[in-house]
């Protein structure tokens, strides 16, 4: 896999804060933090795959479970800031009691998001014979920077909501992770599962889930769409693998 293009690039990663910042600190603001920096990490994977593999995609059965991978991740991507914008953020405020703490990281949404529109409606619009790379990948193009600048400046954003009360926090936090759980079952676990990367920066967990959980999401959800799973860098246990049209 050295020797391949993998899901690390062209848009680089973020550090988690778990890396940086002192591990004794357990205010809920680093936690969600971190989470939210191994979701955007996910996101960064699924645009670095797309990516990579655009060019490389002729065969009518791949350029269908392709664009399909192109439409699911644009789609997550969309509901996920529709989330933050609608409930995550405001429920944040509230708890802060400061009106536009959060405003400078929705205006970030705003820049990106006549991309973001445009990458899903690629996904979903383009019959196989019409697919072309070269116009996929200027929306990519037109897309990544400002998204990859939005996912990293939000985490110092959710930093620095530690002086604030921690419990209720994490109490918006999980309420908008459930909302999150309610999408599509056949498409957004194991699409996520096989975006994250469980050995990143010496190895984690995420996302924390009940036991047998990938067992099920990879013998029984994944099956529907599996053809456009191949496409994801990781196996359903968030093991790296080469991108097979990289």
């Amino acid at each position: 896999m050295a020797t391949k293009q993998w899901a690390d690039g062209p848009w680089e990663l973020i550090e988690t804060p778990s890396k940086s910042l002192d591990v004794a600190n357990e205010h809920p603001a680093v936690y969600i933090a971190n989470e939210m920096a191994f979701a955007h990490n996910a996101m960064l994977r699924g645009i670095n795959s797309i990516y990579r593999q655009a060019p490389n995609v002729h065969e009518t059965q791949d350029i269908t479970d392709f664009l399909f991978f192109v439409k699911s991740w644009a789609g997550w991507v969309s509901h996920h800031h529709v989330l933050e914008e609608e409930q995550m953020f405001p429920g944040f405020e509230k708890i802060i009691g400061k009106d536009g703490f959060l405003e400078g990281n929705v205006d970030q949404h705003h820049a990106f998001q006549p991309a973001l529109k445009k990458l899903l409606a690629y996904g979903s619009d383009i019959k196989p014979e019409q697919y072309d790379a070269a116009v996929l990948l200027a929306i990519v193009e037109e897309l990544g920077p400002a998204l990859r600048q939005h996912l990293s400046d939000e985490i110092p954003s959710l930093l620095s909501m530690q002086p604030y009360d921690g419990p209720a926090l994490l109490e918006v936090y999980k309420e908008c992770e459930a909302e999150a759980g309610k999408q599509d079952k056949h498409v957004v676990p194991p699409m996520v599962l096989g975006l994250r990367d469980v050995t990143f920066q010496g190895g984690n967990n995420w996302p924390a889930m009940p036991p047998l959980s990938e067992w099920f999401v990879h013998y029984l959800f994944a099956r529907r769409h599996s053809g456009s799973w191949r496409f994801l860098p990781c196996d359903t246990w968030g093991k790296p693998r080469p991108l097979p049209f990289a």
